[in-house]
């Protein structure tokens, strides 16, 4: 049993109480914590006792007491013969005689007292204030303690009553209010708030109400401390964290703004940051029938993430919302107890609204959710996700964690009650239920599971046979696929991500002897759900996240350990030619230009002994703009040691300035010239004054997608310095190109495949001289 300070609407500490409720539910059950409001904080010790009758609450062996109003009553109450709870825990108590009663029970207690005075050394450290007026009201414990709160060392410089004396003006003087924020606390602090100088405030629940911020309660880990205060008793201190105002940041102190956490953070300001703006910018360049797609997605994900925002259960069902389903499901993965998630949609229960009204919408609704509690009673947790989509999160039996035929059981069975007829609006009605099923795994996160569940409804939609299944990931449609990766590339810590990747290796040869001059990595993405996606699909994916910088170091990271530990060649050769491998990294241009990244390179290198020359940072010349720092950039990347090469060369001023003007060592050619060598004579020439624009500046260039015999006799005949391409080995992983070296194959692949390469390529060498 909880006792809370109450109000009507019983805003006070609902959150506290709901993650109280969520954590009791998942230990002991439904109906685990039982919730006794005070009325507007105040009660008498016989309204108390018939509450507790009524609530069959009287002997609770478990109380917990929130705040020195809850802690008075319960106390006359035991003072009075009630009798005494076995295990007792408050949160809050200010009150010296509350404090010392709780001492004497021996009860645990989460203690605020603490939190105040760290609130208060912040506010005066970080707005460097002369002078701190601290806001309580008339019967509050803190004016007992009001003496202390002065003489302390993170003090106030004076004590004031809300609604008895007028608020405090003055340039360096900063207000705090203390008091909990009851009903009538509010509406006496309303004029301090409306102030000039408005209010910092210790409880989160002030800030509705327009004040500042300040040190406040973690209310996540104050729900945990209680608990545990259940269990072991004992004096301990709340956790607590700065939180603020967003339109009150500049009131803080730079040095203390990073430490903060935002609430009520405009609506402009998130849209820079926010996932369906940059996956919009990414839909333009797909094209006109991409955008509808991904337009339509996106708005079903913002109406989704306004339902994640809301608080609390359903208005009209009483079911818990999708936010208490997300935590629940985490709390489940992250003790890896498998369940299955079942998303429930209706095809005809949005046509009620036309035939039947608003109303009768809402009783198909009441009557789904009875269906609903009545199959899923002691098997599942039912939730409403939002208007007509329903979700039943129900547990399986430890042995069953791939394809389980209990919880398919279960489903077919959801399927079976809900594909009857409901009687709505004096008639019978089938409203065509479909439902998707997702089961939990050890790299599954809440979001993937709901849209997972909610894809594979969508197959049933389009299978035509209504039945519970999972998702066909092959069977998505393509927007639908990149929306899942891009959501869950976003969620992926480095950790998570490097496990899912694979690294590869596309060798580059010399011409003149096809010894090879070293590779260019590459890699793929292996997502446990949706499958391979390429490195190009990737790096898109990764650039509409928002992780491309993220992708970047989790490549560079794979790609020196590969150089250290696997035996890829980083030295120069013996012999007449003893030019160095060099080792191609795919970045972005922002991580080019980024002095820190490449300084945390050259600092790996040296970390792990490799020596920075066997290694070349390469951008792709789409991503060319002229408002880029580059020359600079370039430049400390050569100085580093670094070698910095383009790829993606086109025929424009910038691809121009970027051959005669950027210090790069080396240009590349992308496969798509190739396609047109040597049959299109219009494609040699655009190689070949590529060509001669890279030999004016002194640059080397390397020629990509080299996949026939005739493409190497042009290119030889071109005389280009390197090569890569399927003609000289594919992409690869790592062990299959170091045996290959070891074994001397890799350098005949050219050979075997034309052994009169070298004569025919002489003969056009000649030819191509004699016609320039």
């Amino acid at each position: 049993m909880a006792i809370a300070p109450g109000e009507p609407g019983g805003r006070l500490d609902r959150q506290l109480l709901s993650e109280l409720d969520d954590r009791l539910e998942a230990r002991d059950g439904p109906g685990a914590l039982r919730v006794l409001y005070l009325e507007d904080g105040k009660v008498s010790t016989a309204e108390l006792r018939r509450k507790l009758a009524e609530g069959d609450l009287a002997d609770a062996p478990r109380v917990i007491l929130l705040h020195d109003a809850a802690i008075a009553a319960y106390r006359e109450l035991g003072a009075s013969g009630a009798s005494p709870s076995r295990r007792l825990a408050a949160y809050g108590a200010f009150s010296p005689a509350n404090r010392r009663w709780l001492r004497q029970q021996g009860a645990g207690h989460l203690d605020l007292l603490p939190v105040l005075r760290r609130h208060l050394s912040w506010v005066r450290h970080g707005t460097e204030a002369r002078r701190l007026v601290g806001w309580v009201t008339q019967d509050a414990p803190l004016l007992s303690l009001g003496d202390r709160l002065i003489e302390d060392s993170a003090r106030l410089d004076a004590v004031k009553v809300l609604g008895r004396d007028a608020p405090v003006a003055g340039e360096a003087t900063e207000q705090l209010l203390l008091g909990l924020p009851g009903r009538l606390q509010r509406q006496q602090a309303a004029e301090v708030l409306g102030s000039p100088r408005g209010a910092w405030c210790l409880m989160p629940e002030w800030l509705a109400d327009g004040c500042f911020g300040g040190v406040q309660p973690d209310i996540a880990g104050v729900a945990d401390g209680l608990l545990r205060r259940l269990d072991q008793g004992g004096n301990v201190t709340a956790p607590a964290a700065p939180r603020l105002d967003y339109a009150a940041r500049g009131r803080l102190s730079p040095e203390l703004r990073d430490g903060v956490r935002y609430v009520n953070v405009p609506a402009t300001e998130v849209g820079r940051r926010n996932l369906g703006e940059r996956l919009l910018l990414g839909a333009l360049l797909v094209g006109a029938g991409a955008l509808v797609a991904l337009g339509g997605a996106l708005g079903a994900e913002r109406h989704r993430r306004r339902q994640r925002e809301r608080f609390g259960f359903d208005e009209l069902t009483g079911l818990p919302g999708r936010p208490r389903l997300e935590k629940r499901m985490q709390r489940y993965l992250n003790s890896q107890h498998p369940f299955q998630l079942c998303w429930i949609g209706f095809d005809r229960l949005d046509g009620l609204q036309d035939t039947l009204g608003p109303e009768g919408t809402r009783e198909a609704v009441r009557r789904i959710v009875k269906r609903l509690r009545r199959v899923a009673r002691g098997e599942g947790y039912v939730v409403r996700l939002e208007g007509d989509v329903f979700a039943v999160m129900s547990f399986l039996p430890v042995r069953e964690r791939g394809e389980s035929p209990a919880g398919m059981r279960f489903a077919e069975r959801l399927q079976e009650s809900l594909s009857a007829p409901f009687h709505v609006g004096n008639a019978d009605r089938l409203l065509l239920p479909r439902i998707g099923i997702a089961r939990s795994a050890a790299d599954s996160t809440p979001f993937a599971l709901i849209e997972q569940a909610q894809g594979a409804a969508r197959q049933v939609l389009r299978g035509g046979e209504r039945r519970p299944r999972e998702l066909d990931a092959e069977a998505v449609a393509p927007e639908e696929r990149s929306l899942a990766l891009t959501e869950a590339l976003a969620s992926l810590s480095g950790e998570a991500l490097a496990e899912q990747l694979t690294l590869a290796v596309e060798p580059r040869f010399l011409l003149a002897d096809r010894r090879c001059c070293g590779g260019e990595f590459r890699v793929r993405w292996r997502h446990p759900t949706w499958g391979e996606v390429p490195g190009k699909e990737l790096i898109r994916l990764a650039e509409a996240a928002g992780r491309r910088a993220l992708l970047d170091r989790t490549l560079c990271g794979m790609a020196l350990d590969a150089l250290a530990h696997s035996g890829l060649p980083v030295e120069a050769p013996d012999g007449p030619r003893s030019a160095r491998p060099v080792w191609t990294l795919p970045l972005g241009l922002a991580q080019l230009t980024d002095a820190g990244f490449i300084d945390g390179l050259a600092e790996r290198f040296e970390a792990l002994g490799l020596i920075p020359g066997c290694v070349e940072l390469q951008w792709h010349g789409a991503e060319l703009d002229t408002s880029w720092p580059l020359q600079s950039a370039i430049r400390y990347c050569r100085e580093r040691g670094f070698g910095v090469a383009l790829k993606g060369l086109v025929h424009s001023r910038q691809a121009l300035d970027a051959i005669f003007r950027q210090p790069l060592s080396r240009l590349v050619l992308e496969p798509r010239l190739m396609r047109g060598v040597p049959g299109d004579q219009a494609s040699i020439l655009l190689t070949k004054s590529l060509r001669d624009m890279a030999k004016l500046a002194g640059r080397h260039i390397t020629v990509t997608g080299v996949a026939t015999s005739d493409q190497l006799v042009a290119i030889r005949g071109m005389n280009f310095v390197s090569v890569q391409g399927p003609l000289f080995g594919e992409v690869q992983s790592i062990e299959a190109l170091v045996a290959r070296l070891a074994a001397g194959e890799v350098a005949e692949t050219a050979r075997e495949e034309d052994p009169g390469a070298d004569d025919e390529a002489s003969r056009s060498a000649e030819a191509n001289r004699g016609q320039e």
